[in-house]
Order: C-alpha cells, then structure tokens, then sequence
C-alpha cells in the first residue's frame, strides 16, 4: 500500500500538475536561449510551482524530489549564463531564497491540512456521537414506555375495580413496574455516570472473595452452580462497581439458561487477569456478538427466555471494564452456551497488604463455599441486578 506522505495526487485534476511541467520545461529552456533574460523565467518557475502548490498539496516525498529536480535544472541554468558571460554570479542566490519561500508555503499548507484533518476527525467524532445518542434516547423511551403504560393501564383498572382480589392483582403489576422503571432509570444514571472523575474508588482487592459473594447472591436461582478455576489474582479496582458487573454477567447468564443448565465463574491469570462467567445455555449467533455490548441490544429475541431483559446488564459490563482500563469479550456458539470475560491488568499488592482481609464480608465472617455440579449451594443473599 502507497503511504499518503509518497503519493502523487490522483484526482480529476491531475492534468494541472502536467501543464505546469510543461511550463516549467518551457522557462527552462527560455533561460538557456534568452539568457539576458533569464531572471522572468527563473521567477516564472518558481513562483507558479508555489501557486501550484498552495492548491495542489502533494505527498512529502514527491515535493522534495520536483525542488531537488527545480533548483538543480535552475541553478544549473544559471551557471550556464554566468559561463557565458551574460549574468553576474551573484545570480545563484536567488535559488536559495526561492526555494526558501517554496518551504514556507509547503509549511503552511501542510499545517492547513493537518488542521483540516483533525477538524473532519472531530466532525466526524460528533456525528457518531450524535448518531449513538440519539438512538439511545429512542431506545431509552421506548424502554420507558412499555412499564409506564402497563402501570397506567392497571391503575386505571384498580381505580374502576372493587374486587379486593382484583385490586391485590393489579396493585401488584404496578408495583412491579415501578420498580422494573427504578432499575432502568438507575442503570441509566450508571451508564451516564461513567465519564463522571469519582465513578471508581480504586484500590487493591482480591478477586476470588468476589466471586463467592456473588455466587452467595445468585445461589437462590435454580442452576447449576459451579465455581471454576480461581487463580490468586489482585487488581486495581473499585469492589463495588467490579461485583456490579459480575453480578450483570451472572445475570445475563441466568436469563438464556434453565434450571438443568450450568453457569460457572472462575479467575484466571492470563497476560492480565481474566474473570470468567461461562454457562451451557442456548448460545449467541455470531452475528450477535458484534453488537451484545451495545446499549439496548439483546440479541435475538428467540433465545431470551423470560423477555424481561432491557439491553443494558452488558453495557454496564462494557463501561465497568473500560473505566478500569480493561476490555470485555464473548465466545459463544447457538445450542452451545456462552463465556463472557472481564479483562484487567494484574495489580501488584502494597507493601502489608493482607489477602486475608479480602476474605472476609461486611459482617467481617470468612466467605466460603462448595460448589458442585449439582444443585445450586444453599446460600443466603439476593442479588442488587436480580430481576
């Protein structure tokens, strides 16, 4: 491939730097055969080849060769005339001083490219913005409109109703819109909250106590739980936003599996510190995975099992890990489950720092549990993303 800073101009109007070639070859040979004359000539060169340029900015490299060529073929011309006897020698310095003004203009017009280019970077950083945002907030109502009309729906229902039972069943469906509106609009406030200095409290903690107390949350759901390999691993991270985005990940897993199918989380030391959620699920097609973090996407309806979900759980995943300075990554097969990472730099511990102490929850009582293929551990607890 031909770098941009070696590429002669390919346009429609490529046939303007063959006539100035022309031209020039034409002045060339009027300083040898008028050599009296020769300075309108010489400046006739020079000058055009600046006009020329200021229009027509060629690659770095092609420009250097067209002045070696110019000042060679003028100074040359004007050696010839001062052998001759019909110009003084101190005629030559003229090519220095045009040649200097010739740098000067490329100067500018590399500089005004360059601003040119930085500015249709911007603009075009903008649109997508723009584009991303405005779908988002098509998205975001849509998302709010369904639970706000059902519950303005059943409200309407308890208001004309005298049925206690009724009333009981229909209260009910609000409350439980309300409240699928509550994790909405806070998962919004998370994603808008990202670019925020104070959005991690960064410090560092093992992540294997993590993922035992996430597990003591999610035990309650029918599944096979599994704690998988669980490497010593130390990152630089905020706990609470980290157990956020494992807890959506646990989720998302909980969502496209049933009772009989498996999920397992694990922490593994690879090139960084890779923390796994993987499950027997129905799969992602590949053409879903280009898009799975994206907000509001859920992939293909088909496989999602309870169509309560709202497209945010691995966005929040996506913005977690980036604001850690890490990446997120999928590999799934249809019919086959899925495995979603979070990938972080390895963190060193500071000079005292206990593990021992990771280990212990808020009531300060060790964390611990066994987890088998089988049925789910009986454990306490109740996840904050559990819907």
């Amino acid at each position: 491939m031909t770098r941009p800073d070696r590429a002669w101009p390919t346009s429609r109007f490529a046939w303007v730097d063959a006539a100035w070639a022309i031209f020039a070859v034409v002045n060339l040979i009027a300083i040898l055969l008028i050599p009296t004359w020769e300075t309108v000539p010489f400046h006739f060169i020079w000058v055009s080849l600046t006009i020329l340029y200021g229009f027509r900015v060629w690659g770095l490299q092609p420009t250097v060769w067209v002045v070696a060529v110019i000042i060679v073929a003028t100074g040359t011309g004007i050696m010839v005339d001062f052998a001759r006897g019909a110009q003084p020698l101190d005629e030559i310095t003229e090519v220095p001083l045009m040649s200097a003004m010739f740098f000067a203009m490329v100067w500018h017009a590399r500089r005004r490219l360059a601003v040119m280019e930085e500015m249709r970077k911007v603009s075009e950083a903008n649109l997508r913005l723009l584009e991303r945002e405005r779908r988002f907030i098509q998205n975001a109502s849509h998302e709010l409109r369904t639970p706000i009309t059902v519950a303005i729906g059943h409200a309407e229902l308890l208001r004309r109703t005298s049925d206690p039972a009724t009333v009981a069943e229909d209260a009910g469906v609000v409350v439980d819109e309300l409240m699928r509106l509550r994790r909405l609009a806070d998962r919004l406030l998370l994603l808008a909250a990202a670019e925020d200095p104070d959005f991690l409290h960064r410090r560092p903690i093992e992540v294997e106590p993590i993922l035992v107390q996430a597990l003591q949350r999610w035990a309650p759901t029918p599944r096979r739980w599994r704690l998988g390999q669980t490497d010593e691993a130390i990152v630089e991270a905020d706990a609470d936003r980290l157990a956020m985005a494992i807890d959506a990940l646990v989720e998302n897993a909980v969502k496209h599996t049933t009772p009989n199918d498996w999920i397992e989380l694990s922490v593994r030391r690879n090139h960084g510190i890779d923390i796994s959620v993987a499950d027997s699920g129905v799969g992602i097609s590949a053409a879903d995975l280009t898009r799975i973090f994206e907000r509001f996407e859920r992939g293909d309806v088909s496989r999602r099992r309870d169509g309560q979900g709202m497209g945010l759980g691995l966005a929040i995943v996506k913005t977690i890990a980036e604001a850690h300075g890490g990446s997120v990554r999928a590999q799934s097969e249809v019919g086959n489950g899925s495995q979603f990472e979070i990938v972080l730099a390895e963190a060193r511990p500071p000079e005292g720092y206990g593990l021992a102490a990771a280990d212990a929850d808020a009531d300060g009582e060790a964390v611990g549990v066994g987890v088998t293929d089988g049925a789910a551990p009986t454990l306490g607890g109740e996840s904050k993303l559990n819907q």
